[in-house]
């Protein structure tokens, strides 16, 4: 067997086995930087609430929905330990003048966020030379990246409405190309909502805003991109975005990340946030109703 043919035959059985998705595709391609999009959505009564900085800042109770695969699942994932999550979203919160409540800081929002994948779900045919499978989570992709603001794809579901923007929009602009070319890969993605507290008191959910933070993924390690995806959305987090906002991380801006001052930070560091923690499962279970005895 030639040396190109055991190559091949390496490679091929690799893939079978399922190794490659964090070996030897990340030796093989190019790693990417990391690119961030972010999308924030205001609500009218969100727009009403005075801006939110560092020199005024307003208090929350958070509530974490923790780590969730939102779209395909892919083994070997690992997670950041939700602690690390918690201290990293605090930091970049306060920097932005979001601060935990606390005795004589009363709470005015309700923070409710979650973190994960959203990997693409593709299915795949009979025919052998059917490598790629066919992607059936791709508007999935493009709703949470915000492509609805740029015409690509209705903000809900609607397929006849969806076939016919993505067939309309023949000349993309970059932000356009951008998205839609994002929404072929596996991403990593957090996700903020706001809501009023004193409603919340009351069980009433009155939502004010919501922040969705993507990543493309291959060869990149969650612990790791995380915190610096979430520093990357900072300045966007609770404030409306025309558009989706790109950023891309180069080497020499990773290395001067830096969220919030010094007395924040250190304050974040040494102060645990008070996080209240749901899980999805039992409260979709609580929702339903309890079933009658039969008569």
């Amino acid at each position: 067997m030639g040396t190109a043919r055991r190559l091949r035959f390496g490679l091929a059985l690799l893939v079978c086995t399922g190794l490659v998705r964090a070996g030897v595709l990340d030796w093989l391609f190019p790693k990417h930087d990391i690119q961030v999009v972010t999308v924030t959505d205001t609500t009218p009564l969100g727009a009403l609430r005075r801006p939110v900085s560092a020199a005024n800042p307003v208090y929350y109770a958070a509530v974490s929905a923790g780590f969730r695969d939102f779209g395909g699942i892919v083994a070997g994932e690992k997670a950041p330990p939700k602690e690390a999550v918690y201290q990293a979203m605090g930091k970049v919160l306060a920097k932005q003048g979001y601060l935990p409540a606390g005795e004589g800081k009363p709470a005015s929002l309700l923070l409710l966020w979650t973190w994960g994948t959203m990997n693409t779900d593709r299915v795949y045919s009979f025919n052998p030379d059917d490598t790629e499978g066919r992607q059936v989570n791709r508007r999935q992709l493009l709703r949470f990246m915000g492509a609805y603001k740029l015409g690509l794809v209705a903000k809900e579901p609607n397929a006849m409405l969806d076939d016919t923007l993505m067939q309309g929009v023949i000349f993309r602009d970059a932000d356009q190309d951008l998205i839609n070319d994002l929404s072929t890969e596996d991403l990593y993605v957090a996700a903020i909502a706001a809501y009023d507290y004193a409603a919340a008191t009351r069980k009433e959910k009155v939502l004010l805003w919501t922040t969705k933070i993507s990543c493309p993924s291959r060869g990149l390690g969650m612990p790791e991109t995380l915190p610096v995806m979430l520093a990357l959305a900072g300045p966007n987090i609770g404030r409306e975005t025309a558009r989706p906002v790109a950023v891309k991380a180069t080497d020499k801006f990773k290395a001067e990340v830096r969220i919030g001052d010094p007395t924040v930070v250190e304050y974040m560091q040494s102060n645990a946030i008070p996080v209240a923690e749901v899980d999805p499962a039992k409260a979709a279970e609580a929702k339903k109703p309890t079933p009658r005895a039969k008569r």
